[in-house]
């Protein structure tokens, strides 16, 4: 995870989705794997950089809300979207 403190006083943090807990919120910093059809089927699934996102669930799958969609992903596909968090 990377993290950078500001002087008025918040930080940011990047972290893949699987670490978050459940109802955190944060906006998609980029999507990363090494398998470009992973990268493609989230794009297709209206999944972009700069978006914002909620983890709503982590257990049986993954449930994401981006915009007005909730979308079931695995472990592996949500290890693959990083997240800027922003937290007070």
């Amino acid at each position: 995870m990377f993290s950078q403190q500001f002087s008025q006083g918040f930080s940011v943090h990047y972290c893949p989705l699987d670490y978050l807990g459940t109802k955190t919120q944060g906006m998609i910093a980029a999507i990363r794997n090494k398998d470009e059809k992973v990268v493609k089927k989230l794009l297709a699934m209206g999944v972009h950089s700069g978006m914002q996102i909620t983890l709503e669930q982590r257990f049986p799958s993954f449930v994401i809300r981006v915009g007005r969609t909730r979308i079931a992903i695995d472990k592996k596909i949500a290890n693959s979207i990083k997240v800027k968090v922003v937290s007070r």
